[in-house]
């Protein structure tokens, strides 16, 4: 079988539905994966970290924020839509759009909807520092016990904080810097298509192209090589040495040539044209068998 690639369970699924559409035989094969992640942070005291990490002006200003919404939350939805109005007023005001156009089409005029550019740097930059921001302020609520809605006292003016770090930059490494490894299992799903049945990709749907071009490259490939090997030679037989030679094959275009070799797996596709009852092997000889 021909391993096309690890998948998510969802992905997979509609790859074969794509597949056996077009008449490609396929296996979906479960198993457990893992996967190691490294997170280093500065744990520690704000006066103390000052002097760790340069760039600690984005932190200081959420812990600003901070101070200026904590007085004024009583819950913890107040306190969120506060924090994030006061972070970026003008993009707060976008997102709010985007809600009010998500529940009700009509609610804003061409003109806003236009200037809705979802894909524009200011907005993706939001995303991704509102994120932080977030991250970060429920990190400080957490070390150092402050409660929303309760007196603050002095808690926020020296307060514990941890700060992400690229580990690599500290040499020698500061007592506050800290390694968490983390071991995320997932589920993977392999998908293996019948080599003999490959040809049949140029009966895929134009979808699969679209969402898997780089699995439909691959698949059309080896298609294209199997039906060339079970084609039958004049001879209807061939040594293993000129069946080898003959596993490779070169595709003259007007925009480049493409290189299809498939000679250090001559014995595997061998077994598959046997298996399909294509050819029979006999020591080093390989013989075609009569069409039917």
């Amino acid at each position: 079988m021909f391993n096309l690639g690890e998948y998510d369970e969802d992905e997979a699924k509609e790859i074969r539905t794509f597949l056996s559409d077009a008449g490609i035989r396929v296996e979906l094969k479960p198993s457990l994966v893992i996967f190691e992640e490294q997170n280093s942070s500065l744990h520690g005291r704000l006066s103390v970290l000052r002097s760790l990490k340069k760039d600690m002006d984005e932190y200081e200003r959420y812990l600003s924020v901070l101070k200026s919404v904590l007085p004024r939350s009583t819950t913890e939805e107040e306190f969120e839509e506060l924090f994030m109005e006061e972070l970026d007023p003008t993009m707060t005001e976008k997102r709010n759009q985007i809600q009010a156009l998500s529940q009700d089409p009509d609610s804003l005029s061409e003109v806003e909807k236009e200037s809705l550019d979802f894909y524009s740097t200011n907005w993706l930059g939001f995303l991704l520092k509102s994120k932080e921001a977030r991250r970060f302020a429920k990190s400080v609520l957490s070390l150092n016990d402050i409660t929303i809605g309760a007196p603050l006292d002095y808690k926020l003016e020296d307060p514990l904080l941890e700060i992400p770090v690229d580990a690599s930059k500290y040499d020698p490494e500061p007592e506050q810097l800290k390694t968490t490894v983390e071991f995320h299992l997932e589920k993977s799903v392999g998908v293996y298509a019948d080599e003999f049945t490959t040809p049949l990709s140029s009966e895929l749907d134009e979808e699969f192209c679209d969402l898997y071009p780089e699995e439909y490259e691959c698949l059309r490939a080896l298609g294209l090589l199997i039906e060339k090997l079970a084609t039958s030679p004049t001879s209807r037989k061939m040594d293993f040495g000129e069946f080898t030679e003959n596993c490779s094959m070169l595709l003259e275009d007007v925009e480049g040539d493409v290189l299809i070799d498939g000679k250090d797996v001559a014995e595997e596709l061998a077994k598959v044209l046997e298996k399909s009852d294509v050819v029979k092997l006999k020591g080093d000889k390989i013989k075609w068998k009569s069409e039917k």
